[in-house]
């Protein structure tokens, strides 16, 4: 951006993280070249960081592999040969394709596959603008292993995530008597964001639990590790409940005011008693039992302060249990005992752990989406919340803190306001759509920050029978990914030093990821790359003023009104502070404007509660003889899922695949440290190196997710995997694809070979 000689500094920052680390980054600049980056400043000293992959950026961008310019196919699908086009070119081979496809099978046919896009917001809304006005089909990426926490969090609060209520004032730094860290790994995923808030509250003297399938680096700095089966978080769940009405350590007063667990439940139905079943003029109005005068009453502000919250009555002849009685009742199913027979976790620490929740007087349970990525995953996130809910600890993140930002999303969620919008799919849907042509055809995809074929589930489903139900893919990427090996038109998209966007993130911050170089060879944005397609298909005028103009667009909201992007382009700025003693109410968009501990929308499908289902593959006991193994797909600190994969400085640290393997199942298979073994099921197989750990349980295997399928000696991590839908998540939000739910057996590669 300059032709001095000079080093000139530039604020931007990275959004690779998914948006939950987001370091600022200072880069230096000499002429048109980044030759250093280093962590930039934020206005609390603590947060100034940055991780291995933030200054291995660098090697991304000038990368030897890198796609240098539009290309289009010429060998088949799958073998990776291409031919240079022009930018000019490219467009009108698709916007033609696009336009033909739209004729014969309708624009819904037209798929766009919006992976990860990280902390980014424009160049993810560029691409939903554009779907809009086309009325095309989004395919939702939350499925991707992320669909599970949504799935849960809607149904107990009524929002899309939990964390605003689990994390409680975390995030401001208020630390907590104990902090429960269930399913996630935050010293190898977030480990500046997150895991330095962690240490720095442990050495404020809060008590790290740690719940989690393997011993992870974040169990190697908790006062107490819970190692227990994979899938069986829901049981455990139950079990801690089980110690907390029996200890009577339950939050009653929580209880009665913020949950549902007052509302009289018909034992005959499963439904909750309605004002019409009482003769009430407020036909669908809630009952309680009040105590003072003991009868039934409607639920009100009033009503409620003397609600029973136990027991079973009798209403004009209708038996009736509460809420929190049923929940008492099935958790009387979870003894200690019987929960460790399930879970793998001594009675003794379920007993402990369960008194420990019930008796702090403030305790934050933390996960995110891993635990949550089995076929029952949902369920687990409702337990986890039920605990949570039941011991009052639940609060609001913003109390006392910063005032969130609001976006500007409307023009691209719906580019026309008085017009339809785009159709939208979730992604683990989408292999049906293809494939079988149900709900309705799909018959060209574009990818965008998504390795499709590395990344999801059923790598030979995807090649052997959804590629070829194709008729036009066309993939943005920095690399010849093996996902970009079978795209029609391939598209070189631009590094993050390459362009701006805006990044509401970390909280309590905002950042302006700022263009730092020009884009290399003949990469472009995807805020341009779509420009370019929409001004074919006729829409130019939607995306003028490119990345500049986006920017102001989704920052154009009452609460953004002290930022702009010349203050954001010098300083990562902190939210507006909460007035001195404000605070955020509880709030919860559900049908009761209550947590939910039951959820009547559920009663058909048994799980009105959250009930343990045992995994729908992964065995927690010895009877599936034919696959005895749990596979699950830890991450790693080297990658962001495939990203960085084929970052030589990262290689040299960690070169190769591998397959974690308790040493007691290494030994019963004659398998020794280092030696390749074959991991398969009926799906597939993969082969690797392994290494002898007791960091996993017996029982269970771990391969980090990411790695490229080149990088195997055959197959891959999702060779083995399945895309099973699980007719609950698809009715609450979308299905998730569960990674974590997978049986398999390991033998040593020669064998196979014989």
């Amino acid at each position: 951006m300059t032709n001095s000689n000079e080093v000139q500094l530039i604020r931007t920052a990275c959004p690779a993280h998914c948006g939950i680390d987001c370091c600022g980054i200072l880069a230096h600049v000499k002429g048109d070249k980044v030759v250093k980056l280093e962590p930039a400043e934020f206005p609390i000293p603590n947060d100034k960081r940055i991780c291995l992959r933030g200054l291995s950026s660098l090697d991304i961008t000038y990368h030897p592999d890198r796609l240098k310019y539009p290309m289009k196919r010429v060998g088949k699908r799958g073998e990776g040969k291409f031919e240079r086009i022009s930018w000019d070119k490219a467009f009108e081979i698709i916007s033609e394709k696009f336009k033909s496809i739209s004729k014969e099978y309708g624009w819904k046919s037209i798929g766009w596959v919006l992976g990860g896009p990280g902390a980014g917001t424009t160049k993810f809304g560029a691409y939903l603008r554009l779907v809009s006005l086309t009325q095309s089909t989004r395919v939702s990426a939350w499925g991707y292993g992320d669909a599970g926490i949504p799935c849960g969090s809607r149904i107990v609060f009524g929002s899309q995530f939990p964390y605003i209520y689990l994390f409680g004032t975390f995030w401001q730094r208020n630390w907590p008597d104990l902090l429960i860290v269930w399913g996630s790994n935050p010293a190898e995923t977030a480990p500046l964001q997150t895991m330095r808030k962690i240490l720095d509250a442990k050495e404020k003297g809060t008590q790290l639990v740690v719940i989690d399938p393997r011993f992870t680096v974040t169990a190697s700095k908790a006062d107490v590790f819970v190692g227990l089966k994979p899938g069986t978080d829901s049981a455990l769940a139950l079990g801690l409940m089980n110690v907390i009405f029996n200890r009577g350590l339950q939050n009653e007063r929580f209880i009665r005011n913020e949950t549902n667990g007052a509302f009289l439940v018909r034992t005959d139905n499963g439904k909750f008693l309605r004002g019409k079943d009482i003769g009430e003029k407020k036909v669908n109005a809630f009952i309680i039992w009040d105590e003072n005068s003991d009868t039934p009453k409607v639920l009100r502000r009033s009503t409620l302060k003397t609600a029973s919250i136990k027991g079973e009555y009798e209403v004009n002849g209708i038996k009736c249990k509460t809420a929190l009685q049923l929940l008492i009742d099935l958790t009387k199913e979870y003894p200690p005992n019987k929960t460790a027979e399930i879970t793998g976790v001594s009675a003794d620490l379920i007993t402990k752990l369960g008194e420990k929740i019930g008796t702090s007087e403030n305790a934050i349970f933390f996960t995110w989406m891993g635990f949550t990525r089995t076929y029952y995953g949902d369920i687990s996130l409702r337990g986890l919340a039920s605990v949570a809910s039941i011991t009052g600890h639940l609060s609001t993140s913003f109390s006392s803190g910063y005032i969130p930002a609001v976006l500007n999303w409307d023009p691209f969620l719906k580019a026309i306001p008085d017009k339809p919008s785009f159709h939208r799919l979730g992604i683990l849907n989408l292999y049906n759509a293809v494939i079988l042509e149900k709900p309705y055809p799909i018959k060209a995809l574009w990818f965008a920050f998504i390795n499709f074929l590395n990344q999801c589930v059923d790598c030979n489903k995807i090649i052997n029978e959804f590629f070829p139900k194709l008729d036009f893919i066309v993939q943005t990427e920095l690399f010849m990914t093996p996902t970009a090996k079978y795209a029609d038109i391939l598209l070189p998209v631009s590094t993050f030093l390459e362009f701006s966007d805006f990044l509401p993130h970390p909280y309590p911050y905002l950042q302006l990821q700022q263009k730092v170089i020009n884009p290399l060879y003949e990469s472009k944005s995807d805020v341009d790359i779509v420009a370019g397609l929409a001004e074919k298909l006729g829409f130019g005028e939607y995306f003028k003023g490119g990345e500049d103009a986006m920017i102001d667009l989704i920052m154009d909201n009452p609460s953004l009104g002290d930022y702009t992007r010349d203050k954001l382009s010098k300083e990562a700025m902190l939210l507006r502070a909460l007035p001195e003693g404000g605070k955020f109410p509880l709030t919860f968009s559900t049908p009761s404007g209550k947590i939910e501990l039951y959820a009547e929308q559920l009663v058909e499908d048994g799980q009105a509660l959250p009930v343990y289902l045992p995994p729908i593959e992964a065995p927690i006991s010895k009877k599936n003889q034919k696959f005895p193994i749990a596979f699950i797909q830890g991450h790693s600190r080297f990658r962001t899922h495939s990203m960085f994969a084929n970052v030589k400085t990262l290689l040299d640290i960690n070169p190769e695949p591998i397959v974690d393997i308790n040493p007691v199942n290494a030994q019963e298979r004659n398998i020794k440290m280092a030696d390749m073994v074959t991991i398969f099921n009926d799906r597939g197989k993969t082969t690797l190196k392994a290494r002898l750990s007791e960091a996993v349980n017996q029982g269970v295997i771990d391969i980090t997710e990411g790695w490229w399928l080149n990088q195997f000696r055959e197959g891959s991590v999702n060779h083995l995997t399945h895309d099973i839908i699980n007719p609950v998540q698809n009715k609450i939000y979308e299905p998730n694809m569960h990674m974590n739910d997978v049986a398999v057996e390991i033998i040593k590669y020669k064998e196979v070979e014989e």
